[in-house]
């Protein structure tokens, strides 16, 4: 118990470290834009960043499954119906300012005037890339009541 207690107070403090340096790092980037007028690497490191934090989110999950027998396998639905999207929201930002942008300006204009939207997509992108993994021929007994059960005969 006290192993894992420690593994959660390690965590904790890496995120609020993490954010900390990302929060600081990002008010440097708009002053940067601010004088050079180029949005771009600031709007690279808020996705990166957000990424990263739902990559984060889902490491606690993803040792555990590490940790138990079987074999990976990615869960293409959970991928396709939740992850294509946020990919796609989260890149909205250089896709709306690219030439596709004119196609699809009805759809990506909130997103492109506030970054709160974008921020959460990266998030929710990274959270569903790392938690899309998971283990095959685990036994049917550490399966019981899962989510995951209907999908084990899927693959």
């Amino acid at each position: 118990m006290g192993k894992r207690v420690f593994f959660y107070l390690l965590y904790a403090v890496f995120f609020i470290i993490l954010i900390q340096l990302g929060i600081t790092y990002s008010f440097e980037l708009k002053s940067f834009t601010s004088k050079t007028y180029n949005p771009y690497p600031a709007w690279t490191f808020n996705i990166a960043l957000s990424v990263l934090i739902g990559l984060l989110l889902g490491l606690p999950e993803f040792i555990r499954r590490y940790r138990k027998p079987g074999k990976w396998r990615i869960q293409w639905e959970r991928l396709l119906i939740v992850g294509l999207p946020a990919l796609f929201f989260t890149f909205s930002l250089f896709i709306f300012f690219s030439s596709l942008g004119k196609y699809l300006s009805l759809i990506l204009r909130p997103w492109a005037f506030e970054s709160y939207g974008v921020i959460i997509c990266g998030i929710l992108f990274g959270y569903t890339m790392i938690m899309s993994m998971d283990k095959k021929g685990e036994s049917s007994a550490s399966l019981k009541g899962s989510p995951n059960q209907e999908h084990e005969g899927d693959s």
